[in-house]
């Protein structure tokens, strides 16, 4: 977001992605973010140098481990299927995969209140399994109690510069619920 005083617009747009490994090589339907008018992906690439390969986990006929009423679920701050750390979501996922189970997912943190809906720190979101367990020789004895070792986490790596979006709750709360009617048309 260039200023302060102006808000972000949030759309769905129909742009079938290459799929590169899932279901075979192919084109296939997806509905993708747009923001301000260009693809999120584009945007954010555009700002950051960097490469974003990231879309919705709505595709026509194919589902990852993420339902598409669960990943607008989340966008409107509701229960979400991932463990992204409190008020962190998933705004996209890797093409092939349509879920995070390659270890990388494209997220924000969430704010709302009754004028705004905000995502900042936006960047990628990495697994990390953890610290390897430390080997000592089978002859020394092991300590009576295990040193606890941290469990895997996702760890967010916002991009540089920062990029941060505001929206009109309103009009937000709308793009959500006209792809949500969408959606349920096409069920």
């Amino acid at each position: 977001m260039a200023d302060s005083g102006r808000l972000d617009v949030l759309r769905f747009v129909d742009l079938p992605v290459e799929r590169k490994s899932a279901w075979g090589p192919g084109e296939h339907a997806s509905r993708q973010l747009e923001v301000n008018g260009q693809l999120l992906s584009d945007h954010l690439a555009a700002v950051t140098g960097k490469v974003v390969e990231q879309s919705t986990p709505i595709v026509e006929g194919r589902s990852g481990t993420v339902t598409p009423a669960a990943y607008l679920r989340a966008l409107l701050g509701g229960p979400k299927d991932d463990v992204l750390a409190e008020g962190r979501i998933a705004i996209g996922y890797c093409d092939a995969c349509l879920d995070g189970s390659c270890g990388t997912l494209l997220a924000a943190n969430l704010a709302a209140n009754d004028e705004f809906v905000t995502w900042s720190a936006i960047g990628f979101e990495r697994f990390n399994e953890g610290e390897a367990p430390k080997l000592s020789p089978f002859w020394k004895r092991a300590p009576a109690e295990p040193a606890s070792v941290a469990g895997p986490t996702w760890i967010p790596e916002p991009f540089e510069p920062d990029v941060t979006f505001r929206f009109a709750r309103a009009d937000y709360l709308q793009a959500l619920q006209d792809e949500r009617r969408r959606l349920g048309a096409h069920q």
